[in-house]
């Protein structure tokens, strides 16, 4: 009978080729990934509405952040002008943003995407290496069973 050595691919204590090994590193970076999910939906602010000119002008921000509503409660105002109605709208639009940011910069930590992002690269690259060796291996013990084998 052909006896073959250990593979040096087994880790200590963990299954063949390292299988337990990613099994835990892609769980861990499934979780880190879905934590930043729910950092990003915990981060949902509900609309926000900015006023301009006396109160004339209102812009609001829907929770996704975009401009949801401009609206001029008095007519007049539309009688302003152009560069004084882009003046009051900028103002407007630009102190909705401003409540946003500040709404959102609530103490929540940034995820490491970058950490994240080299903990899969890292995994990806296990497996091909991983992969690679144990082509090789199965090679090999294809090589000897056919040379013994004549």
């Amino acid at each position: 009978m052909l006896e073959l050595e250990p593979s040096p691919l087994r880790p200590p204590g963990g299954g063949m080729f390292g299988e337990e090994a990613i099994a835990q590193q892609l769980a861990e970076a499934r979780s880190a990934l879905d934590e930043v999910k729910k950092q990003q939906q915990d981060q949902q602010v509900p609309p926000i509405t900015a006023e301009a000119a006396d109160g004339r002008i209102e812009v609001v921000l829907g929770a996704n952040g975009r401009v949801e509503k401009v609206r001029f409660s008095e007519e007049r105002v539309l009688k302003e002008g152009t560069e004084y109605l882009e003046l009051e709208l900028a103002k407007a639009v630009n102190a909705a943003l401003d409540a946003r940011a500040e709404a959102l910069a609530a103490d929540v930590p940034t995820p490491d995407l970058e950490a994240i992002g080299a903990a899969v690269a890292q995994i990806q690259e296990q497996g091909v290496r991983q992969m690679r060796e144990m082509t090789a291996h199965i090679s090999t013990v294809m090589a000897k069973l056919q040379g013994g084998g004549s």
